[in-house]
């Protein structure tokens, strides 16, 4: 019995692993959202998995998603993953956009790394403001040009120094 569940799991990680040098095509992402946080902003990513990747996932973890979820705004810096489960994850970026005038900027970022663009549109991207407003793109492969107004002045005013 332990002979045949080995030899099923060695058959779920090469799956796994060849779906992973054809550029993470197991996980679709369907749905983006950036929460806008001052200088950084949070994604929260709605995917879906292919068959043998969900089995791999439900017996072994979402850990072996973490390079593939990272690797999705690999045109940031500082990308840390907050939460993964089966069906979507959040991840947290530092420094995200730049401080100028009142405002903070965000420029558009391609989706992957910077290495390998992801070429596969994404649905629905969706920007969160800090007031609450929400503003909707769809079939995207980037994140949008956007800004929102700084809301506390000392803390701007002595960022500059």
């Amino acid at each position: 019995m332990r002979f045949i569940v080995l030899i099923l799991a060695f058959f779920a990680l090469s799956i796994f692993a060849a779906c992973s040098e054809d550029g993470g095509m197991y996980l679709h992402v369907n749905e983006v959202t950036m929460r806008l946080e001052g200088e950084n902003a949070t994604f929260d990513l709605n995917y879906t998995l292919d068959t043998f990747a969900r089995i791999y996932i439900m017996a072994l973890g979402c850990r072996y998603l973490e390079p593939e979820l990272i690797s999705f705004l690999g045109g940031y810096s500082e990308v840390e993953l907050v939460r993964a489960d089966i069906d979507g994850a959040s991840l947290h970026v530092k420094g995200a956009g730049k401080y100028n005038s009142g405002y903070y900027l965000f420029d558009s970022t391609p989706f992957g790394s910077i290495g390998a663009v992801r070429r596969e549109a994404i649905p629905s991207f969706s920007v969160v403001y800090p007031g609450g407003r929400i503003r909707t793109f769809y079939n995207v492969t980037a994140t949008q040009n956007v800004f929102s107004e700084a809301s506390d002045p000392l803390t701007y005013s002595t960022r500059k120094k």
